[in-house]
């Protein structure tokens, strides 16, 4: 009898994102090979969770909670090929921002608070910004960058001065407030100059 081919349902999701997080395990080779070639290729930041406990107090398996990021989307199944695992150990991550500050349980107060200092890679600069702007109100940082500006004796290099509020993780805000941030840095060049 002809008929329509019974379609089997893949039990992973095939799906495409710039983020994604993923869960490893030390003890097993595949992993530790696919963290290896993660932080040799890609742009990332990883921890190793080794004090979580489960709803007994017990404590849970070692193991890496890892964050990659890409410029244009991605395959998960493709990085998984490219890692030597299997998808079930990624998933999408549906904010980058959370994605990162959970590495250190930021939102979770109930759960083990690990040290940003136990985290790795380079989004780990990506995170410590995250940090110092949690909670920080538009006018609190608009302040700190005029503080910033009066902090300096001499006349500001306006090259010098992007990129350290940049480092400052303020470039959302000189970007809304660019108008106002460099007409104060203008003033206060004017009083330096002769």
């Amino acid at each position: 009898m002809k008929g329509k081919k019974k379609m089997k349902k893949k039990d992973i999701e095939k799906f495409r994102a710039k983020s994604f997080n993923l869960v490893l395990y030390p003890e097993d080779e595949s992993h530790v090979k696919a963290l290896e070639r993660i932080k040799s290729t890609y742009d990332y930041a990883y921890i190793l969770h080794d004090m979580d406990t489960d709803d007994n107090g017990e404590i849970k398996k070692e193991h890496w909670h890892v964050v990659i990021r890409f410029t244009n989307a991605r395959w998960n199944t493709a990085l998984a090929k490219d890692l030597g695992i299997t998808p079930n150990y990624i998933e999408e991550s549906q904010s980058f921002k959370k994605s990162l500050l959970y590495l250190i349980h930021y939102y979770e107060p109930e759960k083990y608070q690990y040290s940003i200092d136990c985290v790795y890679g380079p989004l780990k600069k990506v995170l410590q910004s995250y940090i110092i702007n949690e909670g920080k109100t538009e006018g609190e940082k608009v302040l700190e960058i005029f503080e910033e500006i009066d902090n300096i004796d001499d006349c500001v290099d306006f090259r010098l001065f992007v990129k350290h509020v940049a480092k400052m993780g303020y470039w959302d805000t000189l970007r809304r407030s660019s108008s106002l941030i460099l007409r104060y840095l203008d003033c206060h060049n004017n009083d330096f100059r002769v």
